[in-house]
């Protein structure tokens, strides 16, 4: 008898926290200059009868950026003369601007949703023409990859409990996604181009300097993502105080009976 009832105390507790997980889904398209909003389903406490316990963002998705790369130095470059990395990667901010985090504070969770690069890029570029964005002293170049990221957040921790509080409420949470574009440039045989102040090179170009300069314009022509969001949540129901009343009921019984 008091084999069966301890067997019975156990089983109840362990049907309390069994997981169960429910998902939603978004398709989005992301302009990588101004980046834009992402709106989805919030995990539905069901007043108080479950709690989440975790959460996972898997973004089916092809990041892609096209770049106008030119020289106005008045000798010819060839491929391996130069090399340039580049790269564009992004960050979903789980709320926007006009709202709080899901904890109260002014801070809102924001997580990597991958990045797209393109490292080595080079090629043949003539000598200038004198101009802008056009002829052999030019190279387009886009970089593009379709992939899926996934990220993955519990309660061990302050942040993922931050992450958790925010996507847990009624109706939609609204968030953000923008991005971070990156150029790194590296002279393998350098030129050693000089400005003669008596005939300086011909612009205007984009970028930090400021001219009369010679050297290798770069352009972010345009810069897209887009794909798929799937946001998964797992989920433990909440026993009901009667329930809980109940257990602890059967536990004191089987303690009279091992007395």
């Amino acid at each position: 008898m008091r084999r069966i009832t301890t067997a019975l105390l156990f089983a109840a507790v362990a049907g309390s926290t069994q997981a169960d997980t429910v998902s939603t889904q978004v398709d989005f398209s992301i302009d990588g200059f101004f980046g834009g909003n992402i709106a989805f389903d919030r995990f539905d406490d069901m007043n108080g009868t479950r709690e989440l316990t975790g959460v996972s963002f898997s973004y089916d998705q092809t990041m892609s950026f096209d770049l106008t790369i030119e020289s106005n130095g008045y000798t010819a470059l060839n491929s391996g003369d130069w090399l340039l990395d580049a790269g564009y990667y992004t960050i979903h901010q789980l709320g926007t601007l006009d709202g709080l985090g899901g904890d109260g504070g002014p801070s809102i969770p924001s997580i990597g949703a991958g990045g797209v690069f393109g490292l080595g890029i080079t090629g043949d570029l003539g000598a200038s023409d004198g101009y802008n964005q056009s002829g052999p002293d030019t190279q387009y170049t886009t970089i593009s990859e379709a992939f899926t990221f996934n990220q993955a957040f519990d309660n061990s921790d302050n942040f993922g409990q931050s992450i958790l509080d925010t996507v847990t409420g009624s109706g939609q949470l609204n968030t953000f996604m923008g991005g971070i574009s990156e150029l790194l440039f590296e002279w393998v045989n350098d030129p050693n181009w000089v400005v003669d102040p008596n005939n300086p090179p011909d612009g205007p170009f984009d970028g930090p300097f400021i001219d009369p300069y010679y050297g290798i314009f770069v352009n972010f022509d345009q810069i897209s993502h887009f794909g798929t969001l799937t946001v998964t949540y797992e989920y433990a129901a909440v026993p009901a105080p009667s329930t809980l009343l109940a257990l602890g009921g059967v536990g004191l019984v089987g303690l009279r009976r091992r007395r």
